[in-house]
């Protein structure tokens, strides 16, 4: 895996663009963020309720963890109008050349496909302007759309971890989802066939 670039890139797709936080978006992501069918299915790690002060120490943490090479966290916006609609973090393991991701989106812009085009996106960032080996992520059994999206952006099913995640009193099983360079390789071959 390269060493991160001092700035931190934008990336771009054909509806969104992907850019590092700013202390401007906290309103916003405070608003977002504090819906109960956005946080259902999300780890602890996105406090309930996810107040206004919540998001200024995200953002910061975010650009001091991204100044330390241990994480990157893009907003994800719309091209046209530039408005944060949701968050995909990045933690960057060197030792073992991998990447894992997490990502929410605000409920107003669920089922149009914006996640997957972002995390298509990402994942191409990581092969190849990252260059590491490996990807991956996982998501809570009953969240199912999101399996589609890391389907989509073409991560495979690793496996299944039972009931490895509590909330409050419900235990949840994990979906495991990754993807490796070979892999990688021959998906990009077959798309630019």
């Amino acid at each position: 895996m390269t060493e991160l670039p001092k700035k931190q890139p934008m990336l771009q797709t054909d509806r969104l663009v992907l850019t590092s936080l700013c202390k401007s978006d906290a309103k916003e992501l405070s608003t977002i963020a504090n819906d109960k069918d956005l946080l259902r299915y999300m780890s602890d790690s996105l406090p309930n309720p996810y107040r206004y002060e919540d998001a200024l120490e995200f953002i910061k943490k975010a650009k001091k963890s991204y100044q330390s090479g241990k994480s990157i966290e893009y907003a994800i916006r719309l091209k046209n109008s530039h408005e944060i609609i949701g968050v995909i973090g990045l933690s960057l393991n060197y030792k073992n050349d991998h990447i894992t991701f997490g990502y929410w989106l605000g409920k107003k812009w669920w089922k149009k496909g914006y996640m997957s085009e972002a995390l298509s996106e990402i994942v191409r960032f990581c092969f190849e302007e990252l260059k590491v080996h490996r990807v991956a992520s996982h998501h809570f059994h009953p969240n199912i759309a999101s399996g589609k999206v890391m389907q989509k952006a073409g991560l495979k099913y690793e496996g299944r971890r039972k009931e490895h995640y509590k909330k409050g009193d419900e235990f949840f099983d994990i979906i495991d989802y990754g993807l490796i360079r070979s892999e990688w390789d021959v998906l990009e071959t077959n798309i630019v066939a």
